[in-house]
């Protein structure tokens, strides 16, 4: 159960050069009469610098403007933008959805909106856009060319925006981000998002968790996205996002299967699994608190241990050839909530 130390040496290298950054992948700011945001990017400087976050992403609606402005700064500030969509097939009761488009600069989300006329994009720094009507078809040549264009696709606040019983009406392309933990990872809307990830990873969809706080006013540390990347870089933090390689939460996890880190697939036959639970944030850093992570494949629970959240933990098994994926949950035992996780590793 326990890594030895050559498992704990294969999955380090699979990670070597790349620490844990944290920051909030969904947040908005004042940048002009179109945004919604209250604080201008010269404030959330210093309110992510008090929180010891290391990135935020600003997609502010409706324009490219935020990402040209002097107080930008790569690596600190992730762009996009945060469009809203009626899917006109959609059998949803509520058939409106958010989605967020994250990319490493203003370029191809401006050749994105040339692309689509839909957006009647005015075109320019400050230049703005409607929010269009799609049919599914022409919403999935959208997810598309953001994956084409090396951006990430988010569905935000699912379950808070789109009204269905089904789950598959969430869902318009594998391999995207699903806001899970929403606000704050234990209120009622990342219960409902949790719920709505585990029905599609049950119908076998490969949907990667991200958490956001989708903030307007202050930045906030309540709903924290965890990447270990190689530098405090867009292209960094975005090369990753796009593999799955990331954290729902506020604790690190790193986990391969063989070779496969987080979000990847492979077979799992005569392979070792190996994790590690390492760099709480100072969010929910407690040391009177005890934490434990959860081992979990499709039919449930495969073991539960207790980790420190001052030293890294790391433990390995035998992948189980007949399961269909295996993730890991870390559980703040005091509070009995979630506070991160791990994205998984599917069986091919």
């Amino acid at each position: 159960m326990f890594a030895t130390e050559l498992e704990i040496q294969h999955l380090e290298e699979l990670y070597a050069g790349r620490k844990a950054f944290f920051g909030d992948l969904h947040n908005h700011a004042q940048t002009s009469d179109r945004s919604d945001g209250l604080r201008p990017l010269s404030h959330w400087k210093g309110a992510l610098e008090a929180l010891k976050l290391d990135f935020a992403a600003i997609l502010d609606h409706g324009q490219v403007e935020h990402m040209y402005l002097p107080d930008w700064e790569d690596g600190l500030f992730v762009g996009g933008t945060e469009p809203g969509t009626w899917i006109t097939d959609n059998k949803a009761e509520k058939n409106c959805i958010h989605y967020n488009l994250i990319f490493e600069n203003a370029k191809p989300l401006e050749e994105l909106l040339d692309a689509f006329p839909e957006y009647e994009f005015t075109g320019g720094i400050t230049g703005r856009f409607k929010y269009p009507k799609f049919t599914t078809e022409r919403f999935c040549e959208l997810i598309d060319f953001v994956k084409s264009h090396n951006g990430f696709f988010v569905h935000p606040h699912p379950k808070q925006v789109m009204i269905s019983n089904d789950p598959l009406d969430y869902l318009f392309r594998e391999e995207t981000g699903l806001e899970v933990f929403y606000g704050d990872m234990r209120n009622a809307h990342s219960e409902a998002n949790y719920k709505l990830w585990l029905d599609l990873l049950a119908l076998d969809k490969k949907i990667w968790a991200t958490g956001g706080n989708d903030n307007h006013a202050c930045a906030a540390d309540t709903a924290l996205t965890c990447i270990y990347a190689e530098e405090r870089t867009n292209a960094s933090f975005i090369s990753h996002l796009r593999e799955g390689d990331m954290v729902c939460g506020s604790v690190g996890v790193r986990m391969c299967v063989g070779d496969t880190k987080m979000g990847g697939e492979c077979k799992f036959d005569g392979q070792k699994l190996i994790l590690a639970v390492s760099d709480f944030h100072r969010s929910v850093k407690n040391p009177d608190h005890k934490y434990r992570v959860d081992l979990l494949d499709d039919k449930g629970l495969v073991f539960s241990k207790e980790v420190s959240c001052n030293a890294p933990a790391y433990f390995a098994i035998d992948a189980n050839p007949d399961c269909k994926f295996y993730r890991a949950e870390v559980v703040d035992v005091n509070i009995g909530k979630r506070i991160s996780l791990g994205n998984p590793i599917w069986n091919r």
